[in-house]
């Protein structure tokens, strides 16, 4: 594990495992080409979620948009559609329930 060490102006960074690293066992270049793919493919997967993420975040505006404005006509048909009935009941002499 590795900590930034604030006390100095440089950015420096210090190995905070007691563990002393040991070159030989493990290729320096290798393990930063295996972290360095593991971040891309991350970074990667992480902007196609963002992407989807705000894919999915339009597609709800529009659904709610579009049921806004559903309900918006439905008020608006609903009073004139129930004085149609109750003029045509009123003309057959049929009781209109409210």
């Amino acid at each position: 594990m590795y900590e930034k060490n604030t006390d100095n102006w440089q950015e420096e960074y210090v190995c905070s495992s007691e563990e002393p690293f040991e070159q030989k066992e493990v290729d320096m270049l290798t393990m930063l080409e295996s972290l360095g793919g593991e971040e891309r493919a991350l970074v990667a997967e992480k902007s196609k979620l963002v992407t989807m993420e705000e894919s999915l975040r339009q597609r709800a505006i529009c659904e709610i948009e579009g049921k806004q404005q559903r309900i918006k006509n439905l008020k608006y048909e609903i009073p004139e559609l129930r004085q149609r009935c109750e003029a045509l009941a009123k003309a057959l002499g049929i009781p209109v329930q409210k």
